[in-house]
């Protein structure tokens, strides 16, 4: 999928659609922050189709951080 010019999507997670699911029968949720409305979309993706629009998506009126989950942060011990 491809989020359109100065948009960027943080780390995804899968949302299985129910105890058992295939590991593609779900849905994709995650954040795509907007830099030039300094604005963030909650957007849901289906994990089986990655072509088709978001499912759903939350427009959030300012810019969300990304988080550190799926980051790697050396020891500096």
């Amino acid at each position: 999928m491809i989020f359109g010019p100065a948009r960027h999507p943080c780390e995804f997670i899968f949302v299985p659609a129910h105890s058992g699911a295939a590991e593609d029968e779900g849905w994709l949720m995650g954040f795509v922050i907007d830099t030039a409305s300094e604005t963030t979309d909650l957007t849901i993706l289906d994990a089986r189709n990655f072509e088709a629009p978001p499912l759903a998506s939350v427009r959030i009126p300012h810019i969300v951080p990304p988080g550190f989950h799926g980051n790697w942060v050396a020891d500096a011990g």
